[in-house]
């Protein structure tokens, strides 16, 4: 069975955003996504709520959503300096087709249990390192097939920390882009409920850091390592990070006037997942080509009423 999970930046995507909900619809359904983990959601998933109302047409109208503050404390001294230069509350959400998926749920003592998508703080139970250390703390969702075997895709949304350019918020990316690799993904990986139903694990979202990859010019030179190696008894496992291609926009000044044109800088999102630990028969990866495809190479209307990043897409067979 092939499934298509999406990621997307929604850039700052409100209750009265100005967006255009139908061509956001139609990047959805078009590309085929069954699921997509969304970034920068804000005012509660209003903006959502509203898509999904009127871009009945799409047939978004038999989708589901659920949205979620990663801030878990207004305690600024609890997580230091990580979050000082990054407070916009920028908040995730999920949306999947309901005639493909449901929340997981389990069977205990006669009660049926479905499993509520969470932010994974220090009051989760799901994941053995304190998460509440990141700006943002991943939502964590876990989604079962209507039809087609005995599984669950579990799925972490994360937006790493940006701040600036300076070294300092180099490195705190990267220690949280480490968290994620050593910790929270594995931990998840190999964690059973109830039902034991084999796990497909996938992270993914914007990590505000590239994929060197020889001939593409990145407007960053921020890095990240796309293989974390461990060993589990004799066992290697690998958490490999995917996604070389540009996926965010940039701004140029053309000549000396005040037009601007948008052009791709970075390749700041990304999919990581571990062949060893989710054994997919094939993964596929793109970028989608959006501003050409769906807004006439329009770098600027693009920007104003989609997002300022690309949508990107994981292709899995199981």
């Amino acid at each position: 069975m092939e499934y298509k999970i999406g990621s997307f930046n929604m850039k700052n995507f409100g209750a009265n955003s100005q967006k255009d909900l139908e061509k956001i619809a139609r990047i959805i359904t078009e590309e085929q996504m069954d699921v997509v983990a969304l970034q920068e959601i804000l005012s509660e998933g209003k903006g959502i709520k509203r898509l999904l109302e009127q871009c009945v047409k799409y047939e978004l109208y038999d989708w589901d959503f659920c949205w979620a503050s990663p801030q878990e404390s207004t305690d600024l001294d609890k997580i230091k300096d990580m979050i000082v230069n990054d407070t916009r509350g920028e908040c995730y959400a999920y949306l999947w087709n309901k005639k493909k998926f449901k929340l997981a749920e389990m069977t205990r003592f006669g009660q049926r249990r479905i499993f509520e998508p969470r932010i994974l703080n220090s009051l989760s139970n799901d994941v053995q390192v304190d998460c509440s250390v990141l700006a943002r703390t991943p939502y964590y969702i876990r989604l079962q097939p209507l039809f087609g075997g005995f599984f669950e895709l579990r799925f972490i949304n994360i937006h790493i920390y940006y701040g600036d350019n300076r070294l300092s918020s180099l490195e705190k990316r990267r220690i949280e882009y480490d968290i994620l690799t050593h910790d929270i993904y594995p931990d998840l990986s190999t964690k059973r409920y109830g039902d034991f139903r084999t796990a497909y694990t996938v992270a993914m979202g914007d990590y505000n850091l590239n994929i060197y990859t020889p001939g593409v010019v990145t407007s960053s030179k921020n890095y990240l390592a796309p293989v974390y190696s461990y060993c589990d008894g004799d066992r290697k496992i690998n958490v490999l990070t995917e996604q070389k291609g540009l996926s965010t926009l940039s701004r140029q000044n053309v000549e000396e006037s005040d037009q601007t044109l948008r052009r791709y800088a970075n390749n700041y999102d990304h999919f990581t997942y571990s062949p060893e630990l989710s054994g997919f028969n094939k993964v596929s990866f793109e970028v989608v080509d959006a501003v050409n495809k769906y807004c006439n190479s329009d770098f600027e209307y693009y920007n104003d009423n989609i997002s300022d990043h690309l949508p990107i897409v994981m292709t899995i067979d199981i």
